[in-house]
């Protein structure tokens, strides 16, 4: 029974120790138009941005990371995309967390 606990803890052990954080961040936005009205069931074009800094040190954040994604809306004009898997030249595993504040910028193009 002893050798069974053992077993288990380190079997426990072993997989958190290999976990990681994914390189991407889940993001969800409902989409209007200029008339306020959901655009619904429609493909998008959005930019998203990650700018680093600003603040009264720094003023003007600069931009650490960008890319561009093309999503489709549901029925309610929500859509749901992973920062981190858009079409870019940036990498967006090299973003240094830790550095500064970070800010995420969207744009939409509805049509």
């Amino acid at each position: 029974m002893k050798k069974l606990y053992t077993l288990i803890v380190a079997v426990l052990l072993t997989a958190t120790t290999f976990a990681q954080a994914p390189e991407k961040m889940s993001y969800q936005a409902v989409v209007r138009d200029a008339a306020n009205a959901l655009v619904t069931n429609q493909t998008v074009g959005m930019k998203i941005s990650i700018l680093q800094g600003g603040d009264l040190a720094n003023p003007g954040p600069t931009l650490a990371y960008s890319e561009t994604q093309t999503p489709t809306t549901n029925a309610n004009g929500l859509v749901t995309l992973e920062i981190g898997a858009g079409i870019t030249t940036d990498d967006f595993t090299t973003i240094d967390w830790s550095a500064s504040p970070y800010f995420i910028q969207t744009g939409t193009d509805p049509t």
